[in-house]
């Protein structure tokens, strides 16, 4: 008890000590990175877990691209609902929306709530609306700059604005969230006319139980859906969503990763300085009759208490800045999110203390077996094994936790192995770098030259602050590039006259009037492709899914419809790979795209079945395609001969270019022909744009983190190597040296550090960004100027403060003061 309250004591009178300022201040940072996604991700998996049917709006959910018409016997509550997409226009505005065609019972779970004005709470109410009106987003209100009450069209029938939509089940908004709701009636679809042969419809078959029922009923339904159909629980639907969000809190849980592992550095530098100024103490402490077991409970209670007080203010920072991060994410539903949960504080905890015990073990061990001797002589003992043993099971410990966490072992361990390539690559970059600042500090003089050689000399510690504060560079200038530059490079790569709208679901009958306006207008238009839905379930009349290896047999191509077309014509922008393009035979023949028969293993000459309808239909490939996916054009998979699909009924798509002066002709377009779907590409491009904005901010936030995570490695390595400056400041001084000339030097060798660390960030970045354009987006590759001079100054400016910040009372202090300091 006399040695607990002795720790705690000390620890009191050495709180001021810039070891355990940067100790306690990389504990936070690592601590609040890691809670902040722990809370949002643990929020956002109850709010789906919690609502369970009521998240699906019912106890099973079956959605198909046809109607079914044939059910296994149950006794449960049932509901359907039709969803596609078509144009909504009001007035000469008009926006692409989602429609969902409910009935009466619709939904089983869950509740719709329906407010009479734009932002107010609403009440719940059947979603199914009165006859002849229409519950819409309040989004699409703005969009259509349109009020509860006004009319809308939809198709060649008009309804009335009855409310506006506020809540309805598995509405979670933000990056998760879809094009703007209409809720309508079945029975009101019919009067738009809309729908087409080919149109693209989800149908959604609702049902709601007791769960023995539920269970007989789905056991029977399963061996009778075909692979485009979808039977979903409750639970099936929260991990379908919750999918969603692992895609973004991936890379949140990443970057976060990478923070606590620049705190663990600068957690061991800062503890290996404390056990550096305390071998006296405890040397002293031994000479009075102090055990090694006493030692450990001295040192012991000082951590813990610096690790729980690190773990709760960073567990609170966590806090403020997570429902900032579910503002980014989702601003529609950040409200509605359950309250903080326990989970996440336990592990931002064990997460403080397992970084804090793996960082400081193997300084903490040395100290507790410092021998008495040292009072007299300055032999240290050697760093006994158990103090690496328990280090490296207390960092395992961490990673264990952090992947068992995140849900992703294989993706954690992966990371963390390329994190320490990366880490040895910084390295060896900074210490060439650093050879290169030797031919610079002898061609320069004065202060310049002196800092130059201290940031030589100190070699080790500039090798650190160089590798840590350039990945924090290099990411921060990663993302702004990819936020700014790719989707601006491809956007600048399309040539002139580019098609900027989509024209879907155009009827035979209105083909020739279609093309008539467009040439009436002096639009250019591509070719009109006719269009059916068809579905993959052959291969040389094997089922596709046995001829395929067991983890390519969950391709998105075989469990989807696919859009089919036909045409003598090979299309712009396409070229044959392999075999020949069938050109105006009339023969069941076809042509594949390259990318789906190299997933798929096809090859020219097998024959592929394909199920349209209530009809098979088998052709055997001809000829394999490139097809440039960028170019604005309507593109297919699979193209087949004419003659097999021209007596199917279709409808027909096409790309349009609408220059930025005539876009007053669309609306013109929609109310002549209002059943056509009009897709205006910078739209969608806009939308794409404002997605990648808000998981780009949202993880720009979280960098926040590493950045002061990579300013405490830096002065931490600082603080490690301030006795050896002052030493150096104290003979300088003596030997008649300016203060003046001194803190020029200091300045001058942070600022060099600082410089240097964006110059390597530079060219990490350029590189990074070279090969992402080039390999992920085949973009040309283009070097950043204002990058060159951004990151250096950044640097300068960061690393330069900090440096000054730490060490400038070197400079103030007089030579024998510091020399009674020392001693």
């Amino acid at each position: 008890m006399t040695f607990l309250r002795l720790g705690l004591w000390l620890l009191r009178r050495e709180r001021s000590s810039g070891e355990w300022r940067v100790l306690l201040l990389a504990l936070i940072i690592g601590v609040g990175s890691v809670s902040t996604t722990g809370f949002l991700g643990d929020r956002i998996k109850r709010a789906m877990s919690e609502q369970g049917a009521g998240f699906l709006g019912a106890d099973l959910l079956v959605t198909s691209p046809r109607p079914i018409d044939a059910w296994p016997a149950h006794a449960l509550k049932t509901s359907s609902a039709l969803e596609f997409a078509s144009m909504v226009s009001h007035g000469d505005a008009f926006q692409l929306a989602t429609l969902r065609a409910v009935d009466a019972a619709y939904p089983l779970r869950g509740e719709v709530r329906i407010a009479d004005r734009p932002f107010e709470a609403g009440t719940p109410r059947p979603a199914q609306p009165p006859p002849g009106t229409v519950y819409v987003d309040q989004e699409l209100l703005t969009l259509l700059n349109a009020e509860v009450g006004d009319a809308v069209q939809i198709g060649e029938a008009t309804f009335r604005i009855a409310g506006v939509v506020v809540e309805e089940p598995g509405q979670l908004g933000g990056v998760f969230g879809f094009a703007p709701r209409v809720f309508l009636r079945t029975d009101d679809i019919e009067a738009t006319r809309v729908l087409q042969p080919g149109s693209r419809l989800t149908y959604l078959y609702q049902f709601a139980g007791e769960p023995e029922p539920l269970s007989n009923f789905s056991a029977a339904l399963k061996p009778t859906l075909e692979p485009t159909q979808r039977l979903i629980g409750s639970r099936d639907g929260v991990e379908t969503l919750r999918g969603a969000f692992a895609n973004a809190d991936r890379y949140l849980q990443l970057t976060a990763l990478i923070s606590l592992l620049l705190s663990v550095a600068a957690i061991a530098i800062a503890a290996h300085r404390h056990a550096l100024r305390h071998y006296d103490q405890a040397a002293l402490l031994r000479c009075m009759g102090a055990t090694t077991a006493q030692l450990r409970v001295l040192y012991t209670v000082q951590l813990l208490t610096l690790g729980l007080l690190g773990s709760l203010v960073g567990m609170a920072i966590g806090a403020l800045m997570q429902q900032a991060l579910a503002g980014l994410i989702m601003p529609d539903a950040a409200t509605r999110l359950p309250s903080l949960g326990v989970a996440p504080v336990g592990v931002a905890v064990a997460s403080g203390l397992l970084a804090l015990a793996g960082a400081s073990l193997p300084a903490l061990m040395r100290l507790i077996r410092v021998p008495p001797l040292r009072v007299l002589r300055r032999d240290l003992p050697p760093l006994p094994a158990a103090a690496w043993i328990s280090a490296t099971v207390s960092g395992s410990a961490l990673l264990i936790l952090i992947a068992w966490y995140a849900g992703d072992a294989r993706l954690v361990a992966g990371f963390v192995g390329a994190f320490a390539a990366l880490v040895v690559a910084l390295i060896l970059l900074a210490r060439l770098a650093l050879v290169a600042g030797r031919g610079v500090q002898k061609i320069s003089y004065g202060p310049l030259r002196f800092g130059l050689a201290q940031m030589l000399r100190h070699r080790f510690d500039s090798t650190l602050q160089l590798g840590a504060f350039t990945l924090a560079l290099f990411l921060v200038a990663l993302l702004a590039l990819v936020r700014s530059d790719l989707v601006a490079g491809w956007r600048q790569q399309l040539p002139p006259q580019t098609p900027n709208y989509f024209l879907v679901n155009i009827a035979p009958q209105q083909q020739d009037a279609v093309a008539a306006y467009l040439a009436e207008h002096r639009l250019e238009a591509s070719e009109l492709y006719p269009m059916v839905r068809g579905r993959l379930v052959s291969k040389n009349g094997v089922p596709i899914a046995d001829t395929l290896p067991e983890d390519a047999r969950d391709s998105n191509t075989l469990r989807r419809e696919l859009n089919l077309t036909w045409t003598a014509t090979l299309p712009a922008n396409n070229a044959v790979l392999g075999g020949r393009w069938h050109g105006q035979r009339r023969a069941a023949e076809i042509s594949v795209e390259s990318g789906m028969a190299e997933q798929l293993r096809l090859a020219v000459g097998d024959t592929l079945g394909f199920q349209v309808g209530d009809q098979t239909l088998a052709a055997r490939i001809t000829s394999l395609r490139s097809v440039k996916w960028d170019s604005m054009q309507p593109n297919f998979f699979v193209i087949f001969a004419p003659g097999q699909l021209d007596a199917l009924p279709a409808s027909a798509i096409a790309s349009v270019y609408v220059p930025p002066d005539t876009t007053d002709v669309l609306p013109g377009f929609v109310k002549t022909f209002p059943g056509i779907t009009v897709l205006a590409l910078d739209k969608l491009i806009a939308n794409i744009e404002a997605v990648f904005a808000q998981i780009i901010g949202a993880i720009q936030l979280l960098l926040g983190f590493l950045l002061a995570a990579g300013m405490a490695v830096v002065v931490a390595t600082l603080l490690a190597s301030l006795d050896a400056r002052q030493q150096e400041a104290v003979l300088l001084r003596t030997l008649g040296a300016q203060r003046a000339y001194l803190a020029k030097g200091l300045w001058s060798e942070f600022i060099a550090l600082g410089v240097l660390a964006g110059l390597l960030a530079s060219v990490c970045a350029e590189i990074a960004m070279a090969l992402i354009a080039e390999r992920l987006f085949e973009l040309p590759v283009r070097l950043h100027p204002w990058l060159w001079l951004a990151l250096p100054t950044a640097g300068a400016l960061l690393v330069g403060m900090s440096g000054w910040l730490t060490t400038r009372h070197i400079t103030r202090v007089p030579p024998m003061q510091s020399i009674r300091t020392m001693n």
